[in-house]
């Protein structure tokens, strides 16, 4: 995601979270050293590689780039991104950024017997799809519905409400006898998906209307990793909400 205005940080701001596997996974064909993870508390993308490192057991280091302090446009992270985004991950001297490649990069070298993006290529074609449809659609309209009312204090505007209402609509088609995106199994697209989704807790928005979606959703807050990786989300809910 680019580097625009994303409010309010970690309460307690983790300059470097070490994340270390769980045992019992089996090993991996490459185990990762030295990978760094610039990300910001509130960015749905950075939420999503954070989740999908967790998901994953990929030990990374966290380290967290204040937007609002223009800690992203130093010349020494743009030596890393000279887009100067984030997230950005860092594998050694390769880096890579968008938030999407990064999971697929990740799980495809670091964690082989994942079922996260699977090796299968037509399953994976699913996923892929799915990946681009997230993109173009599910972040899209989710973000040009919030981030006005979020970062602008305007009014919710009733034609991209109805752009994005469709897109829960084929997301709860999607997820018809299955418990996730691409079937059974949780994979990176549920991950991406979901912490876009998250973005309308800001506004209290309900997904009563969409009973399928509102269970997948809230299987996915369910899991352990969770509260931690969606910290930053969480932190600007209270103020957004009055609490």
């Amino acid at each position: 995601m680019c580097g625009l205005c994303l409010c309010l940080c970690f309460k307690q701001k983790p300059e470097e979270v070490f994340l270390k596997p769980r045992m019992g996974v089996g090993p991996t064909a490459t185990t990762p050293k030295n990978l760094v993870l610039y990300i910001h508390g509130l960015s749905a993308p950075s939420r999503a590689v954070w989740m999908a490192a967790k998901a994953a057991n990929i030990p990374v280091t966290i380290r967290y780039l204040d937007l609002f302090k223009g800690e992203h446009k130093t010349p020494e992270f743009a030596k890393i991104n000279p887009d100067t985004t984030v997230p950005t991950l860092q594998d050694g001297d390769f880096s890579l950024w968008e938030s999407r490649p990064i999971m697929t990069y990740l799980v495809s070298r670091y964690g082989k017997n994942s079922r996260l993006y699977p090796k299968d290529l037509q399953q994976r074609a699913v996923c892929d799809r799915l990946l681009h449809y997230d993109l173009g659609s599910v972040y899209k309209t989710i973000s040009e519905y919030m981030y006005p009312q979020l970062f602008q204090a305007k009014p919710p505007d009733t034609d991209r409400e109805a752009a994005m209402r469709k897109v829960f609509d084929y997301m709860n088609r999607q997820l018809q006898g299955q418990k996730y995106m691409c079937g059974d199994d949780m994979t990176i697209v549920d991950i991406s998906m979901a912490t876009n989704l998250a973005l309308i807790e800001l506004r209290n928005y309900k997904l009563d209307q969409w009973p399928l979606l509102t269970t997948w959703y809230q299987r996915m807050k369910s899991l352990p990793y969770w509260a931690e990786c969606n910290q930053g989300l969480y932190e600007w809910k209270s103020p957004m909400m009055g609490e």
